[in-house]
């Protein structure tokens, strides 16, 4: 029975891949058409909006959208005995769902746009007269194989089971949708453009295995995720997936790097907020932005909002005496997204850290469901973060339990600074040595020397551990607000 529905889970996922990829050519196409035709400027919108361009996959020379139209053509009138036509659109007529286009010719358009159009004419006879040509050229193509060929820079068509591709595949061929319908409110349209930079556009090659320790944490985060995605049918009514997810600890402990594990394996269209993003000097702004974020996690579902220092956003209200009326509306809002969030069906799962998690708003801790304590890491995870920073082919036999204990109060940060002074003592002590050589003619096969133990003794005297003033405080919130 487990078997069979981890087929159907499978045999779903490629299905939808396959449509993913379908919709990915059909973008290059239109794209390729139209700059073949010189429309160039339609080209570069369309390349912005749906983040794919020609300089990452091209249309093989043998396809070409005007011949598979006319293929489409022959095809249609044979099996139907009458050609595929286009009909024409009574006046103010739109289609049922899809968004209205403006019309450029009306009254309403701008004198600038009159007078682009007055210069481009003679350069679009001259466009129009090449297309004419190379249209002509395409009907003479003799028939090719029903089977559609992309070259891509670097990316393989054929499925492939490696999961590091899988992860950067997801990155490099996604193709985002157009912005929602705003026409009635324009000035939406421009907040939008403005938000959908911060979509995560590059991959940010951090895997949950890449962190060490913090296995609960790991774990409710693909509950919250990545096994709702895989598993749909099983988090229905009460078991309903998390909707957010707060994780709260010192700095430094592996916050941000589980925030980026989330955007590389899970899939979804990940936000990365931050304070500027949403924080506006104009009046009325601030509250604009948060209800348009929304909209764009709601319009690229599945989505993941990530918002790092939450306390800088979500502190609470009226607690200072001094709080400005604009920030008090923002956070009005924000709690009131968040809240009709829980209560839509769009996959929308909102992921937000914070070092002081006892300044947020009590309003905002009972929306984020899931309260995780990320504390310092223990002696095992300590162990391993040397490991992996300091192997031992760079070492001179560490004793790499006895450093672990001994950076006991260290975070996952100060770790990293320890691991890197030490390996850059013999870094010095080779460089000394090069400055002093007057004939040095090749550096090839000059290598710093392995890692001592006095090395590091001496990094770890260099580098100290962060404060930790507030680890009673954590643990005291986490026993009174934490729910995890």
């Amino acid at each position: 029975m487990l078997n069979k529905i981890k087929i159907d889970s499978e045999s779903r996922l490629s299905e939808e891949q396959k449509i993913k990829d379908r919709r990915r050519n059909v973008i290059i196409l239109i794209q390729r058409y139209l700059v073949n035709s010189g429309y160039i400027d339609s080209a570069t919108k369309l390349g912005t909006e749906s983040n794919l361009t020609l300089n990452q996959y091209d249309a093989a020379d043998n396809m070409d959208l005007y011949m598979i139209f006319c293929e489409f053509e022959q095809f249609y009138e044979m099996k139907f005995m009458k050609p595929p036509k286009l009909v024409k659109k009574v006046d103010g007529q739109s289609t049922p769902g899809l968004p209205r286009i403006p019309s450029s010719g009306k009254s309403g358009s701008n004198n600038s746009s009159n007078s682009n159009n007055q210069n481009a004419a003679g350069s679009n006879k001259k466009n129009a007269q090449q297309s004419k040509e190379k249209d002509n050229n395409s009907k003479d193509a003799k028939n090719e194989p029903d089977s559609l060929e992309i070259q891509g820079t670097g990316v393989q068509q054929k499925q492939q089971n490696n999961e590091d591709a899988n992860h950067k595949d997801w990155f490099d061929p996604r193709v985002l949708k157009g912005l929602p319908d705003y026409s009635d409110v324009p000035e939406f349209q421009q907040l939008a453009a403005y938000l959908q930079r911060d979509i995560c556009s590059e991959n940010p090659n951090v895997k949950f295995s890449d962190i060490a320790g913090l296995d609960q944490a790991k774990r409710l985060l693909k509950e919250a995720v990545l096994v709702p995605l895989k598993y749909p049918h099983f988090f229905q009514g009460i078991l309903e997936p998390w909707k957010g997810v707060l994780l709260f600890g010192p700095p430094g402990t592996g916050k941000t790097m589980l925030a980026k594990a989330v955007a590389t394996e899970c899939r979804t269209t990940f936000f990365n907020v931050q304070a500027s993003s949403v924080v506006s000097k104009w009046r009325g702004e601030s509250e604009k932005l948060i209800r348009v974020l929304f909209d764009l996690a709601r319009h690229y579902e599945p989505s993941t909002i990530f918002i790092d220092e939450m306390d800088s956003i979500m502190g609470q209200r009226g607690s200072a005496g001094n709080e400005h009326e604009g920030g008090r509306r923002m956070k009005t809002e924000l709690l009131i997204q968040l809240d009709g969030l829980l209560k839509s069906k769009k996959r929308v799962f909102l992921l937000a850290a914070s070092n002081l998690p006892w300044d947020l708003d009590i309003a905002m801790l009972r929306r984020l469901e899931k309260r995780i304590y990320i504390p310092l890491p223990d002696q095992e995870s300590r162990e391993s973060m040397i490991r992996r920073y300091i192997p031992q082919e760079m070492s001179e036999n560490l004793n790499y339990p006895q450093f672990a204990e001994a950076l006991k109060n260290y975070s996952g940060s100060d770790i990293k600074l320890v691991c890197k002074e030490a390996a850059m003592k013999p870094l010095r002590r080779l460089l000394s040595q090069i400055e002093d050589i007057q004939n040095l003619t090749s550096y090839d096969d000059v290598r710093p020397g392995p890692v001592t133990e006095t090395d590091f003794a001496e990094a770890m005297n260099q580098v100290k551990p962060s404060p930790s003033v507030f680890e009673n405080q954590y643990l005291k919130w986490e026993k009174e607000s934490g729910s995890c």
